[in-house]
């Protein structure tokens, strides 16, 4: 359901951070894909008074006096900048603050609505002004998916494995696969960095086994079905070695090994419709994900072999779990931008009527 607008067209700037021309805006899964958020706007605006731009940070900080508000997808210094300012424009932003709310709380303080990807409970950082929703990511609903051939791997795993960016486990991934190899269990891995001396390093290990196979590129939509079960490890590691020891506002066993951000992994196995193993906790079931439609392993990087064992026993298995097509639905960018423009109308709405 949209709200409608009455009276004058309200202009509003759409600010991704990563230009369209970066691999990281048109990648499966990724928030800042320019052509199909235009997509998704132009369906859900058609039958408001919202009329919208796509622009990219150094052009509006120079037009915004053009537009009655802003939402930045994820944010940059310029961009909090912006937001931390007084200027006469609304401000909205989708982003992952997590950091932000608990080392620069005043970031926020001229910020209407925060569309929140951080599973975790900020309120006591929220400022009277502040409207703020949970707000994850998704995946492009509109993809094409190539079909692919009947796979002779038991697991594909799709990413790198390179996790030094994190002060404990920092070769989980590594480790994970080597133990499922030595079971005999074959593992195809899409892996984008494959040349890259430390990730080559890491490879070396698995590559002695003859049930392994690296592929050197990222993993299309259909690389998530290159084998029977799509093995997910979303166990983070924390952007940079300055950031390993920032102050996130959580104890170093939640912040490395709990979900606190679903990230884009997470919504391409969910969009690829794979059969899916990925860590149970509350934040990936809040999404859909259950024990008909996903397998889940209990265990965390404190314990790699109790991993091992327990998707060694959902391989061997051999139960086809299928993402139901309300999970995959719900779980789309156009969903997630309908919400948004929502809560943004309402918000216009009722300004109008205080005003």
């Amino acid at each position: 359901m949209s709200f409608i607008l009455a009276k004058k067209n309200y202009r509003l700037a759409i600010v991704p951070k990563v230009p369209w021309y970066n691999q990281y805006a048109y990648a499966f899964g990724s928030q800042h894909d320019y052509f199909h958020t235009r997509s998704c706007l132009k369906k859900i605006c058609q039958d408001t008074k919202i009329t919208f731009k796509i622009i990219y940070l150094n052009s509006f900080l120079k037009n915004y006096d053009n537009f009655d508000g802003v939402i930045f997808v994820g944010l940059n210094k310029e961009a909090i900048n912006f937001l931390k300012s007084k200027k006469n424009i609304n401000k909205f932003t989708w982003s992952f603050n997590q950091e932000v709310w608990v080392n620069e709380r005043n970031t926020f303080e001229n910020t209407d609505i925060i569309f929140e990807q951080s599973t975790r409970d900020l309120s006591q950082f929220f400022h009277k002004r502040n409207k703020v929703f949970y707000t994850p990511l998704a995946f492009q609903g509109n993809n094409r998916f190539q079909k692919i051939s009947k796979t002779s791997y038991d697991i594909v795993f799709n990413g790198t494995l390179d996790r030094s960016r994190r002060l404990t486990a920092k070769t989980h991934r590594r480790d994970i696969i080597l133990g499922l190899l030595k079971k005999g269990i074959s593992v195809i891995n899409y892996n984008g960095r494959a040349d890259k001396e430390y990730e080559s390093e890491l490879l070396n290990d698995l590559r002695k086994y003859s049930n392994f196979k690296v592929v050197n590129k990222f993993g299309k939509p259909h690389h998530y079905k290159a084998g029977i079960f799509s093995l997910h490890l979303p166990f983070h590691e924390l952007g940079s070695n300055e950031q390993i020891h920032s102050n996130w506002g959580m104890n170093r066993k939640e912040l490395e090994d709990t979900n606190w951000l679903l990230n884009w992994d997470t919504f391409r196995c969910i969009g690829a419709k794979a059969n899916i193993i990925t860590f149970d906790c509350p934040e990936i079931r809040t999404i859909g994900l259950n024990d008909e439609n996903c397998n889940f392993y209990k265990n965390d990087p404190e314990n790699i072999e109790g991993i091992i064992n327990e998707v060694s026993k959902i391989v061997q298995s051999k139960k086809i779990k299928k993402i139901d097509d309300k999970t995959w639905e719900k779980n789309t960018y156009l969903v997630r931008w309908n919400f948004i423009l929502n809560e943004i109308i309402k918000f216009i709405e009722i300004n109008k009527l205080d005003g």
